[in-house]
């Protein structure tokens, strides 16, 4: 559950690990029609995404980035969860 009132939780996960399960404040993921973000309170949503870069916004106020292979990213209330297949 979400520490911070700007924070949501997000996991990125694979079929052969959890990559990264925390809070954030915003995500950017290429979907496959461009790079979208998500923040705390998005609607519900579910999109195809394509090989590429996510970046994490953390609460502390640092960032993360993934390279992601082909997936899928799902928003609901307050919790989001990318599948993948690689991560690095």
């Amino acid at each position: 559950m979400a520490k911070s009132d700007k924070g949501f939780d997000v996991d990125i996960v694979t079929p052969q690990k959890l990559h990264f399960s925390g809070e954030v404040v915003s995500v950017i993921a290429p979907g496959q029609d461009g790079l979208f973000q998500v923040m705390k309170n998005h609607a519900p949503l579910l999109s195809a995404l394509k090989g590429g870069k996510v970046r994490l916004s953390l609460a502390d106020k640092t960032e993360k980035t993934f390279t992601i292979s082909d997936g899928f990213f799902e928003v609901s209330a307050n919790k989001a969860i990318l599948l993948t297949e690689s991560v690095s």
